[in-house]
C-alpha cells in the first residue's frame, strides 16, 4: 500500500511546486512508482515544473466529478521512468466534491503507487483540507527567512489539529553565509521558530531555477557533479523511504552523480 505525502505552506512563494516535483521525480529515479497530484485547485503549475505541460487533457477535477476514471487523468512522464502527473483543473471547479470522493480516490492510489506527492495551495480552502484529509505525512516548506517560519508555525500548529502525526520541516533556499553572520536565521532557529522536526535544507541554487525553465527535474540535467539543490533533495527523498542519512551529506560541497547510487538518472 503507497503513502501519500502532503506538500504544504500557508505561504506563497516558498517553493512547494519545486519540492513536490523534484522530491517525486527523485523517488522515481530510485525505482518507485511515483504520482505527482496537483492540488493547488484552479493555478495548474506542476505540470511546467515537471516538463510535462502538453499532456493534460483531464484533471483531478474532472476524475472527483465522475467525468473520467483516475487512469485518464494520469499522464506519464516522458523524461523520467516511474513518474507519473495528475493536473489540477485551469480553473477552480464551481462545485465542491464530498469529502468522501476524495478518499475513496486516494484510496485506489494507493494502491496503484508506493508514492502519491500532493503539492497543496497556500489557502486552508475546503479542498485543502480534503486533499489534507487523504494523506498519511505533511512537509512543510520554509524559506530561510523569519517571515516564513511564522507561516510554517502556524501551518505545523494546523496540521496537527487535522490529526498528523508527521509533519516534517524543509527549508528551502538556505544562505549559510547569511546565517553565520546573523543577518538570516540559522536552521536550529528555524527549527525552534517553527517547532517542527527537520527533514532537510535546500541550499540557494541558481540551477534550480535553470533547470525548471528547461522543464528539467533533479538530476536531469546531465551534469557530470550534482548541483546543491539536487544533493540535498536527494537526501530528503532518501529520509522518506526511511534512510537515515546526515544533513547535509554530499551538498556542501555537491559530488559527483556516482556518489549518489540510489539515484538511476
Amino acid at each position: 500500500m503507497g503513502r501519500v505525502l502532503f506538500i504544504t505552506s500557508f505561504k506563497g512563494g516558498v517553493g512547494k511546486t519545486t519540492v513536490s516535483a523534484n522530491l517525486s521525480a527523485l523517488l522515481a529515479r530510485m525505482g518507485h512508482k511515483v504520482l505527482a497530484v496537483d492540488g493547488d485547485m484552479g493555478m495548474r503549475c506542476m505540470d511546467m515544473a515537471l516538463g510535462d505541460e502538453s499532456g493534460c487533457v483531464y484533471s483531478v477535477a474532472d476524475v472527483l466529478a465522475g467525468v473520467c476514471p483516475p487512469e485518464r487523468a494520469v499522464v506519464e512522464s516522458g523524461s523520467v521512468k516511474g513518474l507519473y502527473f495528475m493536473a489540477s483543473p485551469a480553473q477552480k471547479p464551481e462545485i465542491m466534491p464530498d469529502r468522501e470522493k476524495f478518499l475513496s480516490l486516494f484510496r485506489k492510489l494507493r494502491e496503484e503507487y508506493d508514492y502519491v506527492v500532493i503539492d497543496s495551495s497556500a489557502e486552508e480552502t475546503p479542498y485543502y483540507l480534503s486533499f489534507a484529509a487523504c494523506a498519511d505525512d505533511a512537509v512543510v516548506v520554509c524559506m530561510h527567512q523569519s517571515i516564513s517560519v511564522r507561516a510554517a508555525e502556524k501551518t505545523g500548529l494546523r496540521l496537527q489539529e487535522m490529526g498528523f502525526r508527521s509533519v516534517r520541516l524543509a527549508v528551502n533556499c538556505y544562505r549559510a553565509s547569511l546565517a553565520r553572520a546573523g543577518e538570516l536565521p540559522t536552521v536550529a532557529q528555524m527549527i525552534d521558530g517553527s517547532a517542527i522536526r527537520l527533514i532537510g535544507v535546500i541550499p540557494r541554487d541558481d540551477n534550480v531555477v535553470i533547470d525548471q525553465e528547461r522543464g528539467l527535474t533533479a538530476f536531469g540535467a546531465g551534469r557530470r557533479r550534482v548541483s546543491a539543490y539536487e544533493a540535498a533533495l536527494y537526501n530528503i527523498a532518501c529520509r522518506v523511504t526511511g534512510e537515515n542519512i546526515p544533513l547535509l551529506y554530499n551538498v556542501d560541497p555537491p559530488k559527483n552523480k556516482k556518489r549518489y547510487p540510489r539515484v538511476n538518472a
